[in-house]
C-alpha cells in the first residue's frame, strides 16, 4: 500500500468519526448537547483534513501538503484538550499553550521544507510534539472528578498513552533507519479511533446516570421519591441493625397546605414545597435520607440516630422552616410551618413500613394536640383571602 492510499484511508476514518460524534451528540442531547462534543468532533475533522492534505503531497504544493497538512493534523491535540476541559468543566488554559506550540512546530516545518529540507527532523519533531500534546491531554483526563464518567476518561488516558508509545517507537525506527511506518501509522490511528468510542461511552454513562437520577428523585423538590425509598432505606436500616444502633424517622407535612394552594395559588404551593425541601436538606446529616412521599408529605430516615439526636434534627428543621420568607407570583409575602412526627426504633426487625406507620401516627397526634391547644388561631390577609397559619 503506497503512502497516498494509506493517508487517504486514515483521513477518511478520522473524518467519518468526527461526523459520527457530531450526529450522536446532536441526536442524544438536542439543544442541551454537550458543547465539548463539538470541539472533540472538530479535532477529528481537522486531523482527518490534515491527513488528506498530506496524502496529496506529490500532487499539491508543499505549503498545503506539509505545512497546512501538519497544522491541521496537530490541531487534534489542541482541540481535544479544549473539548475535555469543556465537557468536564475544568478551568484550564493549557490548550492555548498547545496552540502556540502548534504554530511554532509548523514554522519549523516551513523552515525544514523550504530553506533547509530535512524529512528526518520533521518526523522527529512531529513525534515529540504529539507525545507532549498527549501528555497534556492525559493530565486533563486524570483530573476529572465526575465519578460517573471516570471509567471512560481513564480508558481515553490509556489509549493516549499507547498512542504516545507507538509515536516514540516510530521515532526510534526513524533513527535506526528502519521502516515500519505503515504498521505503526495504522496502530496510531486505531488508538485515536478508540478515543472516539470512549467519548461516546462517556456520554452514554452520563445519560444513564441522568435517567437513573430522574427515576429516583421528585422533579419539584429534588428529594428522593417514594419509589426509591424502599431501595435506599432498607440498606441503611439493616446496617444500623447489624451494628446494634437505633434508627429514627421523621414524618412531616406543611400546615394548611390546601389553604396556601387555594388562596395564594398553586405556584405558591410549589414554592413552599421546594423551600421546605431545601430547609430539610440544609438541616440533615450526610447519612440521612429525605423523601417526598407525595403532596405536602415528607419522610426523613435518620440511620443510627437515637431520640436525642433525632430531636436535635427536628429542632434544626423547625428553625430552618420558621426562617423561610416566601413570595407569591404577585409579590405577597407568606411563611409556612410544619407538623412533625418523630419516632425511634431498635432491633433487627425494623422495617421501612414500620417506621412510616409509626411516624405517621406521631404526626397525627401532634396535629390533634395542636388543635386541642388552639395553636395558631391568628389570621393574616394574603391575596384577598384570610390565610390561617395554624395546624390543620
Amino acid at each position: 500500500m503506497d503512502r497516498r492510499t494509506l493517508f487517504s484511508m486514515q483521513a477518511g476514518l478520522l473524518l467519518f468519526l468526527g461526523g459520527v460524534i457530531l450526529l450522536a451528540f446532536h441526536r442524544q442531547r438536542g439543544q442541551k448537547r454537550d458543547k465539548g462534543s463539538v470541539w472533540f468532533a472538530a479535532a477529528y475533522l481537522c486531523s482527518g483534513l490534515g491527513l488528506a492534505l498530506q496524502s496529496e503531497r506529490d500532487v499539491i504544493p508543499p505549503f498545503f501538503a506539509i505545512v497546512l497538512g501538519n497544522f491541521f493534523f496537530l490541531l487534534f491535540g489542541v482541540l481535544a484538550n479544549y473539548a475535555v476541559c469543556a465537557t468536564t468543566r475544568q478551568r484550564s488554559r493549557t490548550w492555548t499553550y498547545l496552540l502556540a506550540l502548534n504554530f511554532a512546530t509548523v514554522a519549523n516545518f516551513t523552515y525544514y521544507t523550504y530553506w533547509q529540507p530535512n524529512l528526518f527532523l520533521r518526523v522527529m519533531e512531529a513525534g515529540a510534539v504529539i507525545v507532549l500534546m498527549h501528555l497534556a491531554l492525559i493530565v486533563a483526563l486524570l483530573r476529572v472528578r465526575e465519578r460517573v464518567i471516570q471509567p471512560a476518561m481513564r480508558s481515553m488516558a490509556l489509549l493516549l498513552g499507547l498512542h504516545s508509545f507507538f509515536a516514540l517507537a516510530r521515532m526510534s525506527m526513524v533513527v535506526q533507519r528502519r521502516n515500519a511506518d505503515v504498521l505503526l501509522s495504522w496502530i496510531g490511528v486505531i488508538t485515536i479511533a478508540g478515543l472516539a468510542l470512549c467519548y461516546l461511552w462517556m456520554d452514554s454513562l452520563r445519560v444513564h446516570a441522568e435517567l437513573e437520577q430522574s427515576a429516583m428523585t421528585d422533579p419539584l423538590t429534588g428529594l428522593y421519591n417514594r419509589r426509591i425509598l424502599e431501595v435506599t432505606a432498607i440498606h441503611e436500616i439493616q446496617r444500623a441493625a447489624r451494628r446494634g444502633l437505633p434508627c429514627s424517622a421523621i414524618m412531616l407535612d406543611v400546615d394548611r397546605f390546601k389553604v396556601i394552594n387555594d388562596e395564594l395559588g398553586h405556584a405558591a404551593g410549589d414554592s413552599s414545597l421546594s423551600a421546605v425541601a431545601g430547609a430539610l436538606q440544609a438541616s440533615l446529616r450526610a447519612s440521612d435520607i429525605a423523601t417526598r412521599l407525595g403532596g405536602d408529605e415528607f419522610f426523613v430516615l435518620l440511620p443510627g440516630a437515637d431520640e436525642a439526636s433525632a430531636g436535635l434534627v427536628v429542632a434544626r428543621i423547625r428553625a430552618a422552616i420558621a426562617a423561610l420568607r416566601l413570595q407569591t407570583m404577585g409579590g405577597e409575602s407568606f411563611s409556612v410551618s410544619v407538623s412533625v412526627g418523630q419516632v425511634t426504633q431498635r432491633g433487627t426487625k425494623m422495617t421501612v413500613e414500620d417506621l412510616l406507620h409509626a411516624s405517621d401516627i406521631m404526626l397525627y397526634r401532634e396535629k390533634q394536640l395542636s388543635r386541642s391547644r388552639g395553636f395558631g388561631s391568628g389570621t393574616r390577609q394574603a391575596g384577598g383571602a384570610q390565610v390561617h397559619p395554624s395546624n390543620a
